[in-house]
């Protein structure tokens, strides 16, 4: 049997633009949403329903929290996973590569940090059966710990509408103390 450290981490959400998706009971948290949460014009409830349950089908469970950014209203617009891992790395140059991109990645400084700290990083693929798909994903280290937001979706005018809602997100994000730690088996 193993031990891990876990510290506590706590993610504020602005619930203007961002919604939680539920690791338990996807169908009446979709049903739920549907008939309490502002849609999108033009969409039934039933294509509001079926858009929900398959962003949580697609949500990753390893992710600390899955989240959908609905800038529109319901069913949302992008897939937003947040992860956080204790890290003993001192500077992101050391992460290894990615996944390739159909277009060469871009990368740029997290708001006011080195890029050795805090980065976002922008990609383009192709995807089967769903076309082109753009990724940002912000990694930040602070506090011994590996914070990382990735956010997928087929709609690239709304990854970068949504950038400072993405920056701020990752940069609420609370790392507990060490003290603060409790020890887990894995």
């Amino acid at each position: 049997m193993g031990y891990r450290l876990m510290r506590p981490i706590e993610v504020t959400l602005d619930d203007r633009w961002l919604l939680a998706i539920p690791t338990g009971d996807i169908d009446s948290w979709a049903t739920t949403s549907a008939d309490t949460l502002q849609s999108e014009p033009d969409r039934s409830r039933d294509e509001i329903v079926a858009a929900l349950t398959g962003f949580a089908e697609s949500a990753d469970r390893s992710a600390f929290a899955n989240l959908l950014y609905c800038p529109d209203g319901l069913p949302g617009r992008a897939l937003v996973a947040v992860y956080a891992a204790a890290t003993d790395l001192r500077s992101l140059e050391d992460l290894p590569e990615l996944a390739p991109a159909a277009l060469p990645r871009q990368v740029l400084p997290l708001r006011d940090h080195e890029l050795s700290t805090g980065r976002v990083i922008s990609t383009v693929t192709q995807v089967p059966d769903v076309g082109i798909v753009g990724t940002l994903q912000y990694e930040l280290l602070r506090d011994d710990v590996l914070l990382e937001v990735v956010i997928t979706s087929p709609s690239l005018p709304h990854l970068g509408a949504g950038m400072p809602v993405f920056e701020e997100l990752i940069e609420r994000i609370i790392v507990g103390r060490p003290e603060e730690s409790e020890l887990v088996t894995a």
